[in-house]
């Protein structure tokens, strides 16, 4: 029975500890200072070798395939370093980043000191989100540092640091991005932004989705009773409603009519009511309205662009 139990004990130490993929890099579409545009430059090319020093380390001394943990083993005399170049790379990379996005934040609060901007609580989040992940990446950073000859669990404990340097940077650019916007709020919809759970990396779990109810729409426009589904673009939305010449002079001068939709709490402003996305995609490249997108409703409802095209491909 020995060797049985033995071999379980092995699969279950191996499973623990399989190599990871870090978060995906993304700059912020916002207009910098020469200057700031130059250091995220530098800063992205830090990356991108903390990056390419990461993927090395995945190939060749993935922790997966660690059989000794003696401190003069292969992993701890060349791994190591390696994990420790690539760790340093991304923290100046990410560090840089950050400062630059917080401190067109601060810019943006003494510039609207006496505005009491509304509507922003999203950024808010993001940005307090933001400092609590860099708090922890610290953490993990002084954990790692006493594992200088334990490669597996310094791979652990950098690997969740780096992680929340990623996203907390990613966090305080999204931040800004609401600022700039101010008063106007874009719906942006981000892409792989799912977030694992960084503290307990060690187990694989897919978390269920949890459904989310579409509340009813009222549009202020009749809709045929044959449009079931039907594509608009959307050009602007905000907590607070937004004065027809706000639009007029700041968003959209164009001859079609805007329609407002109120949903969830925003405000929506559309323009377009087409039966197809093809149709609605020519309107957005034809009206050169900055982070404008095309949205699609079923039944009066928000419903994302690929259910929509899978629920008319049937009709086909």
């Amino acid at each position: 029975m020995k060797p049985i139990y033995l071999f379980v004990i092995i699969i279950a130490f191996n499973n623990s500890l399989f190599s990871k993929d870090l978060p995906k890099n993304t700059d912020v579409p916002v207009e910098f200072s020469s200057m700031e545009k130059k250091k995220l430059e530098q800063a992205n090319e830090l990356i991108k070798e903390g990056m390419d020093l990461w993927s090395e380390l995945n190939h060749r001394f993935n922790p997966e395939s660690v059989l000794s943990h003696k401190i003069d083993s292969i992993y701890n005399v060349e791994a190591y370093p390696i994990l420790a170049k690539a760790a340093e790379n991304f923290m100046e990379g990410t560090t840089a980043k950050y400062e630059i996005y917080h401190k067109n934040c601060l810019e943006f609060w003494a510039k609207h000191k006496y505005d009491y901007p509304t509507g922003v609580d999203n950024a808010k989040r993001m940005q307090k989100e933001a400092l609590n992940y860099l708090e922890k990446a610290k953490l993990n950073r002084r954990v790692a540092a006493n594992y200088v000859n334990q490669y597996v669990y310094a791979y652990d404990r950098f690997y969740e640091a780096i992680s929340l340097e990623i996203i907390a940077a990613k966090k305080e650019g999204r931040a800004l991005q609401v600022y700039l916007d101010w008063p106007v709020h874009y719906a942006y919809e981000y892409d792989e932004d799912v977030e694992v759970n960084l503290f307990s990396p060690k187990v694989a779990v897919k978390k269920e989705e949890p459904k989310v109810i579409q509340p009813e729409i009222k549009v202020e426009v009749e809709l045929p009773d044959s449009m079931i589904i039907f594509y608009m673009v959307q050009i602007a939305a905000h907590t607070v409603h937004i004065t027809p010449k706000y639009i007029k002079e700041n968003v959209y001068n164009g001859q079609m009519p805007v329609t407002e939709l109120k949903e969830a709490g925003w405000y929506k402003y559309t323009i377009g009511h087409y039966k197809t996305f093809e149709e609605a995609y020519h309107l957005l490249n034809q009206i050169n309205v900055l982070k404008a997108f095309v949205v699609a409703y079923k039944n009066g409802k928000r419903v994302p662009l690929k259910e929509a095209e899978e629920e008319q491909s049937k009709k086909k």
